[in-house]
């Protein structure tokens, strides 16, 4: 449960309690037409990336069905038809579903662990703790709603666990499952929803998003995080609280320099990135330094294939990138990326050591397969002699 009248995530409320939904009308306007059918559909599978909605709007829906009015769900139409999802903010069930405390609402997620860490995985135990309530009546008569957020982190048998609560759903019980990855979806539970894509937001969106929480921000630092998120307000923000357009330049700085990286310079960004942490998260900014590691090599690689649609996101990356590919070669390229990507993989199943990981990472930039590494090695010190 969070207190969302109290804490607010990057200036913006939750997704639980948030009252407004920008950008996303026409996937909204999918699910009230489904409401004003008298056929709803139990199950819905929203997808799309990370950070542009998906959770906000599941709440929205799960406020609206259990409200007053949407608990009218599947009974005979009245003479009038909804517009939208939204209702009163200040009625009895959007307060408790702001508050995620509403008793006919499950939420599953990825809990934290004992140090603060959250779980990458969602288990069939996570599951349980809920399932049996279900077939119970509910506390007000009507309809209960259930979400699974970043579903595709559900092991085999959680995910088969939800797929047969799908399968043989309890009475008025609507299922909202939530995925930044629809590939990772088991292909009988993406058979068994009815599916919702929701788009990456145009750049003046996520602009006038970051504004309200960032009102003096300079137009080169805005560049480049719109450039740097593609479309999610939501990375946008977590960027900007990490300093991530500070992050981003740190990180050409040094691949600009390969072969030649000072490995001093190196363990000092990574020790300085582990230990700062995001205000309303126990994370560090792993994730974030990774994920444009990647984002820099596959932007080298279309580069260096001469992509018209590729852009700077500083003065000099592209040409860092072309240099880079030109020099290791296509091939190359590409294993290093996937080398990086099974480090992200790795770290997510098994919480390793993550400024060890991000130092590998760097490791696979500079040297790829030319000699072998181990992510278990007690330190890459030894390796990062450039």
């Amino acid at each position: 449960m969070r207190d969302n009248q109290k804490n607010k995530n990057q200036g913006l409320p939750f997704p639980s309690a948030s009252t407004e939904l920008l950008g996303h009308e026409k996937a909204e306007g999918e699910l009230v037409e489904a409401y004003n059918s008298g056929r709803m559909p139990h199950a819905w599978l929203f997808f799309g990336p990370t950070g542009i909605g998906k959770e906000t709007l599941a709440f929205r829906l799960a406020k609206f069905i259990l409200s007053q009015e949407g608990n009218k769900l599947h009974q005979p139409l009245s003479c009038s038809l909804f517009k939208s999802l939204t209702i009163n903010p200040k009625c009895q069930a959007a307060l408790q579903v702001s508050s995620e405390s509403h008793p006919d609402l499950k939420i599953l997620r990825c809990k934290s662990n004992e140090q603060g860490r959250t779980n990458s995985i969602i288990r069939i135990n996570d599951i349980r703790s809920f399932k049996s309530s279900l077939h119970l009546k509910s506390s007000s008569g009507g309809w209960r709603v259930i979400i699974i957020d970043e579903a595709e982190k559900m092991n085999t048998n959680a995910a088969n666990a939800i797929l047969k609560l799908i399968e043989e759903p309890p009475e008025k019980t609507l299922v909202i499952i939530i995925t930044n990855s629809l590939n990772a979806i088991l292909p009988t539970i993406k058979s068994r929803c009815r599916k919702l894509m929701l788009r990456p937001l145009n750049d003046n969106f996520v602009a006038s998003l970051i504004t309200k929480v960032y009102p003096y921000l300079s137009d080169k630092d805005m560049n480049i995080i719109l450039r740097l998120v593609e479309g999610s307000p939501g990375k946008a923000l977590t960027f900007l609280e990490a300093g991530g357009a500070v992050i981003y330049r740190d990180i050409i700085n040094i691949l600009s320099k390969i072969p030649k990286i000072s490995g001093e310079e190196v363990h000092a960004l990574a020790e300085n990135w582990c230990k700062r942490k995001l205000n309303n998260s126990n994370q560090d900014i792993f994730h974030i330094v990774t994920y444009m590691l990647l984002r820099w090599i596959e932007r080298a690689i279309l580069a260096a294939n001469q992509s018209p649609d590729i852009q700077e996101i500083i003065p000099g990356d592209l040409e860092a990138g072309r240099i880079y590919v030109s020099c290791i070669g296509l091939e190359s390229a590409f294993y290093r990326r996937d080398a990086i990507y099974r480090l992200i993989q790795l770290e997510n199943a098994l919480m390793l050591d993550r400024k060890q990981l991000i130092i590998e990472a760097f490791y696979i930039l500079a040297l790829g397969e030319k000699i072998e590494y181990s992510i278990f090695s007690p330190s890459a010190r030894d390796f990062i002699k450039f």
